[in-house]
């Protein structure tokens, strides 16, 4: 089912004490482009912004940073658990942030995770190895991993294993569908993919500002001989194999350069004939639930609660 919102109206204003501040036109003019900054580079223009992106957090019932999850290859991989109030078990969310793979953390989605955990998730945001130092496929590896501690684990921070899903915003929402397509749809009971990229090949000449480039030798995910041979994985291309899929959300803005990405998943999900609400948000950009005052953030934010009471997920308003 495919949904395009007629009009995006204004949300409640974002709580916290002091006014909010306000979308910065450059951080705009690069959600909408994803090309490079006129100086610097992206990493420093997004770390720029940290104060308008993560400005207001919405109360939460605790936060525990850097809850051990597994060591590989030197990197402490953790997560950064956000329990709302209410009583538990509360439905389970882990969480893959975006930075094209190479970029973001926990700590650069703390409002977004803020947001989710304040729809009554449990929300677990994955700190996965990154490339260049961690090339593909470390990243789904952790994600898969992480799935299955959150199975095992969740309960001990509220969390009810049986209402598990798996989410993601931009190269985390591809991380998420990979591990879906890998064999661990079965332990998820619906899927939240964000502006995401379910064909890296595909989508490697819309992400060269952000890669270093858009070819085997000069994108950094791949190793430059598994960007030229692996050409149908589930991992790098996970719409091909999303037959088994859950209920899930797609949710993009129009106006997202990486647009035709969450286009080609829901027909892929339609053809297999997988349960899925594919929604389009007026005018929004890329990365839209990271800019709190923007008005398309509110409705992405309602979008994803009338999915969870929909499909069943969450089974008591929050």
């Amino acid at each position: 089912m495919t949904l395009r919102l007629s009009g995006v109206g204004p949300g409640a204003p974002p709580p916290g004490d002091g006014a909010a501040v306000e979308l910065p036109p450059e951080l705009l003019e690069f959600q909408l482009t994803l090309a490079l900054p006129r100086s610097g580079s992206v990493r420093d223009l997004l770390a720029s912004f940290d104060a308008y992106i993560n400005q207001r957090l919405p109360p939460v019932a605790a936060v525990i940073h850097q809850v051990p999850v597994r060591e590989m290859a030197g990197w402490r991989v953790t997560a950064d658990v956000y329990r709302p109030f209410g009583e538990p078990p509360f439905p389970t969310l882990v969480y893959l942030h975006g930075g094209a793979w190479v970029m973001g953390a926990p700590s650069t989605h703390r409002r977004l995770a803020a947001d989710l955990a304040a729809l009554g998730l449990l929300t677990i945001v994955v700190d996965y190895r990154r490339a260049p130092r961690h090339r593909f496929p470390a990243a789904v590896e952790d994600t898969v991993h992480a799935i299955d501690w959150a199975r095992d684990h969740a309960a001990a921070h509220g969390g009810d294993p049986s209402r598990l899903l798996v989410g993601g915003d931009s190269a985390g929402a591809n991380l998420a569908a990979a591990a879906l397509a890998t064999g661990r749809a079965g332990a998820v009971a619906a899927a939240l993919l964000c502006y995401g990229i379910y064909d890296v090949h595909r989508a490697l000449p819309v992400l060269a500002d952000l890669l270093g480039g858009p070819d085997p030798a000069t994108q950094l995910y791949l190793e430059p001989e598994d960007a030229r041979r692996r050409l149908d994985d589930p991992r790098l291309h996970p719409e091909r194999y999303c037959a088994g899929f859950p209920p899930t959300l797609i949710l993009a803005g129009e106006r997202d350069p990486l647009f035709a990405e969450s286009a080609a998943l829901a027909d892929r999900l339609t053809a297999a004939a997988v349960h899925h609400e594919f929604v389009v948000v007026p005018g929004a950009p890329h990365g839209f639930l990271q800019l709190p005052t923007h008005p398309c953030h509110a409705e992405g934010l309602r979008t994803i609660d009338e999915f969870l009471r929909r499909t069943g997920v969450r089974t008591v308003e929050h």
